[in-house]
């Protein structure tokens, strides 16, 4: 990381000296971490709630964006996996603007962020309405709910459905987990036999 990343920077400081790097960093506090690359089973994961939010959406004025757009949280600036907003943008944005649902696939090396503060950053976060935390090694996700001022939550297993009732959309864990070691198939099958992502 160049010396630059390594100082504390404002936010505004973060943002002009990261439109110049050629890789993706968050900033946190002041802090920021360079992005790095995740497995197979993440990407899939990713690709397949986006897939099915986008085509829940289509034609509605609302959607999803991948972890290459940037989500302003107060202090932070954040690359969520999936980030679902309905405010118009325009074509040189690079900043989701008033994200309604924030989606995070974790993985051993990011839980503790994911549930620590990045869920912080993301209740703090006046328009997100639901956040969801995917598992990739089980079939679960811990799907938070703004009601008010305050959050509820919710664990979302087995071969039920992840409703995300801010945006409209219903997407079933089979349809999450399609095409990795978690899919609904490959189970019923006899386990993980075949070549899994």
């Amino acid at each position: 990381m160049s010396k630059a990343a390594e100082q504390l920077m404002s936010v505004a400081e973060f943002l002009a000296w990261e439109r110049e790097q050629p890789e993706r960093y968050e900033y946190a506090r002041g802090v920021v971490t360079m992005m790095t690359g995740a497995s197979l089973a993440h990407v899939t994961i990713t690709m397949n709630i986006a897939f099915a939010v986008r085509q829940s959406l289509r034609g509605s004025g609302c959607r999803p964006f991948t972890n290459d757009a940037k989500v302003l949280t107060g202090g932070s600036v954040r690359y969520p996996d999936i980030t679902v907003t309905c405010t118009p943008f325009g074509g040189k944005d690079d900043i989701v603007p008033d994200p309604i649902v924030v989606i995070e696939v974790i993985s051993p090396s990011t839980e503790r962020e994911d549930r620590g503060h990045k869920k912080f950053d993301y209740f703090s976060t006046p328009s997100i309405q639901q956040y969801a935390i995917i598992e990739q090694d089980a079939r679960r996700v811990d799907l938070y709910t703004r009601s008010g001022d305050r959050w509820t939550d919710e664990i979302v297993e087995g071969d039920a459905t992840l409703k995300l009732s801010s945006i409209g959309v219903e997407i079933t864990l089979d349809a999450i987990y399609e095409d990795t070691e978690l899919d609904a198939t490959r189970l019923r099958e006899g386990g993980r036999q075949a070549p899994a992502l």
